[in-house]
């Protein structure tokens, strides 16, 4: 089976507003246990880095401008890898690789490319000693430390490293089972009950949310002790 694990950085987390600074994507061979192809390159997203961004990904204004191509360019090199590949894999990539992408074609005025995604953020079951989903956490879990963080295509061979340890027809199976989105409905004195369950504050929609596969939001509102509702999408 052939894997295109991928991950963006951006100037920041809004996949309307926000442009693609730099792609890494890797085509894994799952038989062979070896990358076929991998791209990495800087994208000029045509408007300024922001310094957080920067102090986080290292990345400059000067080094997209310099060494980054258009985001046309990058989006058809990674169609071509898509045209090779099962599935797409991405970490947190249901809420942001995904809809970053399709967004970044839309500009483009072309669709996105049809292809299934695994989303190892919540597609891998991991143990239940395991409460981190932060990329650089688990590898440490897992026994080992990744490459440089925050830089694309390590971040991807860092993901490809953790599924690794996984059944991967189970985590594609779960991988099918809808997303749902829960709110939290709790007051601000019981604002730590709900953080402390995973799930995260929206500043703009002023709600307590989290992102969860059917089956597990069917416990969580069973068991998490506070009233939650089922929002149509993702608050952010």
């Amino acid at each position: 089976m052939k894997l295109l694990g991928i991950d963006l950085e951006s100037t920041g987390l809004d996949v309307r507003g926000d442009r693609m600074i730099e792609v890494g994507a890797v085509l894994w061979d799952t038989d062979r246990k070896v990358a076929l192809r991998v791209y990495s390159e800087f994208v000029d997203p045509m408007i300024p880095i922001p310094e957080p961004i920067t102090a986080i990904t290292g990345i400059t204004d000067d080094m997209v401008q310099e060494y980054g191509v258009s985001e046309g360019v990058a989006l058809d090199e990674i169609g071509r890898l898509i045209d090779q590949a099962d599935y797409m894999v991405a970490h947190f990539g249901n809420l942001f690789d995904r809809p970053f992408l399709v967004g970044a074609y839309a500009r483009q005025m072309s669709l996105a490319p049809t292809i299934e995604w695994i989303d190892t953020a919540v597609d891998i079951v991991f143990a239940e000693r395991i409460k981190t989903r932060n990329l650089l956490h688990l590898a440490a879990e897992h026994g080992f430390l990744p490459g440089h963080s925050h830089r694309a295509v390590f971040d991807v061979m860092t993901m490809l490293r953790i599924l690794g340890y996984y059944d991967l027809d189970v985590v594609i199976d779960r991988s099918k089972e809808p997303m749902v989105f829960l709110e939290a409905c709790v007051s601000f004195e019981e604002k730590e009950k709900a953080k402390e369950r995973g799930y995260r504050w929206c500043p703009p929609k002023k709600v307590w949310w989290r992102a969860l596969k059917q089956g597990d939001a069917m416990v969580e509102r069973s068991q998490c002790g506070f009233s939650t509702k089922i929002l149509p999408e993702a608050p952010e």
